[in-house]
């Protein structure tokens, strides 16, 4: 064994592009659209796939972290948007659990309903609520994404452990960005197996 320690990062324009916003933001519609166009500049600058996330203070719409997918440019399939931004906040808020009382309550805004190790990540994070705009069917069927097992009843299994979730959130905005990928070429880097 070789490594002993583990460093992910975001793509260096994610500074300059924070730099164009004005927060906080107030609206749902606001907090959904900049994460769209947060995902968008991930695929136009081909540093990751079709996926953006962002924790925000959920009253206030102060901006916590972002995360974009860079499963490859990190060669690390745990690199999901989600997963990032949570780990993010977590060490920027200098805590594991972002539910503990003295946070405000947490938002997390997703182009894209979790994935099912995201949807790990987010039952043990401590975040109280989860806006996403794309469905899995949707990842599945216009990218070709494996989006894992994913309970039948997940927006239930959210809310029966004390976190909202308000799924389809500009859904169609969410699927464009999907297709931009697609016609741009982007790759599916599903894992290789055998049946």
């Amino acid at each position: 064994m070789k490594k002993n320690s583990l460093s992910l990062s975001l793509p260096e324009w994610v500074h300059d592009f924070l730099e164009k916003y004005e927060f906080p933001l107030v609206s749902p519609e606001e907090r959904m659209r900049f994460v769209l166009d947060l995902t968008l500049q991930n695929i136009e600058r081909a540093t990751g796939g079709p996926f953006g996330a962002a924790v925000f203070e959920r009253n206030s719409g102060k901006l916590v972290s972002v995360g974009v997918n860079v499963v490859m440019e990190q060669n690390c399939s745990a690199a999901h948007a989600e997963m990032m931004a949570i780990m993010l906040a977590q060490q920027e808020l200098g805590t594991h659990d972002l539910g503990i009382s003295e946070l405000p309550e947490l938002q997390l805004v997703t182009s894209g309903k979790m994935c099912a190790m995201c949807l790990g990540s987010v039952v043990w994070s401590g975040i109280r609520e989860v806006v996403a705009s794309a469905q899995p069917e949707d990842v599945e069927n216009i990218v070709g994404f494996d989006e894992g097992p994913a309970p039948t009843d997940y927006d239930q299994q959210l809310e029966k452990r004390g976190i909202s979730i308000i799924p389809s959130f500009l859904r169609e905005e969410g699927c464009a960005v999907l297709q931009r990928y697609v016609d741009l070429g982007g790759v599916v880097y599903n894992p290789s197996r055998s049946a």
